[in-house]
């Protein structure tokens, strides 16, 4: 590799004041981008560590507040693993919006031989820049503050300035920034390190940055072992080549036959079907998606969850196919299929949670499988038209068979047009109290 043309020296008229005591003269940060995954190999930038010094870091908010979607926490940040694809909000870490300046402590709990310290991110869209400024200290300065308040210059609070990084330019994609120090020698002996985090301009407000991990290199300890992921991604695609679907065993090799011979072809029959049931006039259900196979708890603080769909992807716990092979794997696909092809709206507090969940289900137990009975009623004096997923499939099934055949459709449309009760009447001439009430009344024997 040239060297020389690989860094990215700062310059002074751009970087001010980067000359402090405890770190070298000479500060050098360099970047690497890729448009696509490609598992975070991203030259000059290395890949993750996942042994580093701030793998048992304390790391703590001091200004701002975290996104309620980052699930993982700050743990995500120094846990050696990096998200599986571009959209995993519970695998990153992000502030929440309006937060302009937020701030994260690292304390190292010791002084450490700073060699390095890196921070990776991936987006598809404007969550994926690096915009930050970084400051580090040993804590034993005069009037040295470990968690100055929001207005406070930690340069005035015994903080050093290293650097500030912008990597807006780089578009989409997988970020890498490595700051590190030149001819002279480490960054220096420090403990605390301070990100000061800016989001980049988005005019939906979604500027905040999915920062995936954050490294931090001692330069006494041994060498770090770093990430090297092989994907292992099969690509499918519907007959008429209109769909594609790709699939993402590389956590779960063992699943790929299984999972490509049984789940894949229902996917490529039924995804064209919903598509066709559910489609609004004027959107277009997205053409393609990754399905993901992933170990262990799939959603933070969430163990029970099997799968999830987000963006164009969808996750799946293994554990759950493995367990559910021949009961309700396959069907648990269908319903997360269900959700890519609802139009991207949805998600954005428009329409009510049972709405969306109690279509998906509707199509999976009484149209993909209703020989399985999977939505059955079995207490109707308990039983509530917006009770979500089977409950409220159950209840759009009478609806469809008794008032309205094409409710998938209209339900969808109100992602765009807004859901409200009076619907109900437009659609049926009733409302949605009288149709839970006859709806009851059929279930009773």
């Amino acid at each position: 590799m040239n060297r020389a043309r690989a860094l990215s020296k700062i310059a002074a008229p751009l970087w001010a004041a980067l000359l402090c005591a405890s770190f070298a003269a000479e500060v050098t940060i360099q970047t690497g981008h890729a448009p696509g995954d490609v598992a975070f190999k991203l030259d000059p930038v290395p890949p993750p560590a996942v042994d580093d010094a701030a793998t048992g870091a304390t790391f703590k908010i001091i200004g701002g507040t975290a996104d309620p979607n980052a699930r993982g926490g700050l743990a995500v940040l120094h846990d050696g693993r990096v998200p599986a694809n571009e959209d995993a909000p519970g695998e990153n870490f992000f502030f929440a919006p309006p937060t302009e300046k937020g701030r994260l402590l690292i304390d190292l709990g010791r002084v450490v031989d700073v060699k390095s310290v890196a921070t990776y991110s991936w987006h598809q869209g404007g969550r994926a820049a690096q915009h930050y400024t970084l400051y580090a200290a040993d804590g034993s300065g005069i009037g040295f503050q470990a968690e100055p308040a929001a207005d406070t210059d930690p340069a005035k609070a015994g903080w050093n300035l290293i650097g500030k990084v912008d990597t807006v330019d780089k578009g989409p994609g997988q970020h890498g920034v490595e700051i590190f120090p030149g001819k002279n020698g480490t960054p220096g002996k420090n403990r605390y390190l301070l990100f000061e985090v800016d989001p980049n301009q988005d005019p939906a407000g979604f500027g905040q940055t999915f920062y995936s991990e954050i490294d931090v290199i001692d330069a006494a300890a041994a060498p770090v072992k770093r990430l090297n992921v092989e994907k292992i991604i099969d690509t499918y695609k519907t007959d008429d080549g209109k769909y594609t679907f790709m699939v993402d065993s590389t956590q779960s090799p063992d699943l790929r036959e299984w999972f490509g011979k049984k789940a894949i072809p229902a996917v490529q029959e039924w995804y064209p079907k919903i598509v066709e049931l559910i489609a609004v006039p004027g959107f277009a259900s997205p053409t393609q998606m990754t399905l993901r196979l992933q170990e262990g708890v799939i959603m933070p603080g969430n163990p029970g969850v099997p799968a999830y769909a987000s963006g164009g992807n969808i996750v799946v716990s293994s554990g759950f196919l493995r367990s559910q092979e021949k009961g309700e794997a396959i069907g648990c696909v269908i319903h997360e299929i269900v959700h890519i092809a609802q139009t991207s709206d949805w998600g954005r507090g428009r329409v009510p949670g049972w709405v969306t969940e109690g279509v998906a289900d509707y199509i999976r137990w009484f149209l993909f499988e209703p020989e399985s009975q999977g939505a059955v009623i079995r207490d109707p004096d308990k039983a509530r038209y917006d009770a979500s997923y089977r409950t409220t499939a159950n209840f759009f099934d009478w609806v469809v068979r008794t008032q309205v055949k094409d409710l998938p459709r209209k339900l969808n449309a109100t992602s765009s047009t807004g859901y409200h009760h009076g619907l109900w009447r437009e659609w049926t001439g009733k409302t949605v109290e009288e149709l839970e009430a006859g709806w009851k009344k059929s279930l009773v024997p």
